[in-house]
């Protein structure tokens, strides 16, 4: 017998762009080297004692743009950027994750044509802490907050041989989920042996 028990769960997720005009990038936050962004946030109360399953994906691009010249690419561009989960401002789980430039380019004068890749970032984790209660006043709702964000970015730009290209990175949709969740240990009747419900 298995049963999953959840007594709080929370979401947010990027909202879709439009599809009529105005029309919108559909990555709308831009991502530069050196800095964090954060993506998405989540509270759960930490009333009750349970582990918590945090789930998440992340739609992300990097675009590679060749100068405005005629040239040939030397050495293709990456971009890294490390996803992170953080309870109470502690990371406790990260994914990290690299766009490869994955293909040449070889621009006639005068026109720019940029080259895009696109990655998914799943993120998966069981945080099993137990809540901060005494820590916080008598009347006061202890509370988890988890946050997605991501961070460690940077962007190398493609190598040419005459001019300069540019990578830029950005972040589409977005989904972050967290479920309290709690494990019990029951007897089945029809085995007539112990088994855990999670």
């Amino acid at each position: 017998m298995t049963n999953r028990i959840v007594f709080d769960a929370a979401n947010q997720a990027l909202p879709p762009p439009p599809l009529s005009a105005p029309l919108q990038s559909p990555f709308p936050v831009a991502l530069a080297s050196g800095t964090a962004v954060n993506l998405a946030a989540v509270t759960l109360s930490a009333a009750q004692r349970g582990r918590t399953v945090l789930r998440a994906v992340v739609n992300w691009s990097a675009t590679y743009t060749p100068p405005a010249t005629d040239t040939v690419l030397l050495t293709p561009g990456f971009a890294g950027v490390t996803f992170e989960i953080l309870r109470n401002g502690t990371v406790i789980y990260r994914v990290a994750q690299t766009a490869v430039q994955n293909a040449f380019f070889n621009q006639p004068a005068g026109t720019v044509s940029p080259l895009t890749t696109y990655q998914i970032a799943a993120l998966l984790h069981v945080d099993a802490a137990a809540p901060c209660r005494r820590s916080c006043p008598k009347q006061a709702l202890p509370l988890q907050v988890y946050l997605l964000r991501a961070a460690n970015i940077f962007l190398v730009a493609p190598e040419v041989a005459a001019g300069a290209a540019q990578t830029t990175a950005a972040v589409g949709a977005v989904t972050f989920i967290a479920e309290k969740t709690k494990t019990c240990r029951c007897r089945s009747a029809a085995a007539a042996v112990n088994v855990f419900t999670v």
